[in-house]
């Protein structure tokens, strides 16, 4: 059993130093607060949609007219793709491997094909993480005349060590599970200034959820109303950098490779000696094979 599990994306440091930049009470399980548990609205509480548009604006300089909330990102990627399949889309045109773990389950649940960039590509539409997960690329891809859907989770002021222009773009995806660290929150956003694809994301998200749950929208409603934001960027910036300098240290099990600046993961090549090492120390990563790689390389929280 693994002491130190840094498979999965758990944002531990970020949601420490958001905790204790919060100052309030967000307690939504008083009789009080029970008592409003009725069904929520189903493209997501108008109150959070408007602190969402502020939050985005914050964070990433752009400005939508239409948000929805989603279940995590993983929700927003989801109800994107399949709205562009009602487009007609037949693809969808990834970074080439290594790539997030659930994109390929993910774009497959849409009914779509993954191929990587620079393939010769049919109809379709660009799926890009930026920066990019596990590698923290800020490259962008793929014709101008394809849609594009930026997956934004690490876009912000706390995983980007500077500002960076965001590409072009149709459909914004983001996600306060990342941005805050409380990543069982699940909440997550969906954006756009397209109004024929904001009425199809309306009648997806509807369908999918009828509605976020009561508790994590009042939640983030509470702690959104309580945050000093400069503090929090900074402490949580802070801490991250923190980590990373530690990881330094253990460059030399992965070829001297050097630790990324920008985004939460690590990832490198290990040989059958580093990863005899990172066992018997108790250490958990997620394999190069999930990543669309080989095992000989490793990603680490």
């Amino acid at each position: 059993m693994s002491v130190f599990d840094l498979g999965w994306g758990n944002s531990v440091a970020v949601r420490e130093a958001f905790l204790n930049t919060y100052h309030g009470n967000p307690m939504v399980l008083a009789r009080e607060e029970l008592g409003k548990f009725d069904y929520p609205s189903h493209e997501g509480d108008p109150e959070l949609v408007e602190i969402t548009k502020k939050v985005i604006l914050r964070q990433t300089g752009q400005k939508y007219e239409h948000v929805f909330l989603v279940n995590g990102a993983t929700g927003g990627v989801i109800i994107a793709l399949r709205a562009m399949k009602m487009r007609g889309a037949e693809i969808c045109i990834t970074r080439k491997p290594p790539f997030y773990v659930k994109y390929p389950v993910i774009i497959k649940t849409a009914g779509l094909e993954q191929v990587y960039q620079d393939d010769k590509n049919r109809d379709g539409v660009t799926l890009i993480d930026y920066p990019s997960n596990p590698l923290g690329l800020t490259t962008d891809f793929g014709a101008s005349d394809i849609p594009k859907i930026i997956d934004g989770v690490y876009l912000n002021n706390i995983y980007m060590p500077l500002t960076l222009p965001v590409p072009h773009h149709d459909v914004m995806v983001g996600s306060y599970s990342k941005l805050t660290g409380m990543n069982g929150i699940r909440v997550g956003w969906l954006a756009t200034n397209d109004a024929s694809l904001a009425w199809r994301f309306g009648e997806l998200v509807t369908a999918e959820y009828c509605g976020l749950d009561t508790a994590s929208t009042n939640i983030l409603k509470h702690t959104m109303q309580g945050l000093n934001w400069d503090q929090f960027e900074t402490s949580a910036r802070f801490k991250l950098d923190c980590n990373r300098e530690e990881w330094t240290q253990l460059e030399r099990f992965f070829d001297g490779k050097a630790v990324n600046p920008v985004g939460m993961f690590y990832y490198g090549s290990m040989d059958a000696k580093a990863q005899e090492i990172f066992k018997k120390a108790g250490v958990a990563w997620t394999k190069g094979s999930d990543l669309g790689t080989d095992d000989s390389f490793g990603r680490f929280n």
